[in-house]
């Protein structure tokens, strides 16, 4: 699990917007959502997790992220646009 006060500053989010599933089943994606968060490369990656045949491992044609999961990175991509228009 990654340091939550990190998460909420460099995401430039509230608490109840922090992105518990992915921390807790996917961690190694948040780690790399947060590495990649200034920089451009964030959106694409962002994008590709949600894709079906995506580098961030093509989801659809394995398990899938959970529903939860699929919500915060959602979200995620949208703050992302927010932060970055």
């Amino acid at each position: 699990m990654m340091n939550r006060d990190v998460v909420l500053h460099t995401l430039k989010c509230s608490p109840h917007q922090y992105p518990q599933m992915l921390d807790e089943r996917f961690p190694h994606v948040l780690e790399k959502v947060v590495k990649l968060w200034a920089s451009p490369e964030a959106e694409p990656y962002l994008a590709d997790l949600l894709l079906r045949d995506g580098r961030g491992g093509g989801r659809f044609n394995r398990d899938g992220f959970p529903d939860r999961a699929w919500e915060e990175i959602l979200h995620l991509q949208q703050l992302y646009d927010k932060q970055n228009q």
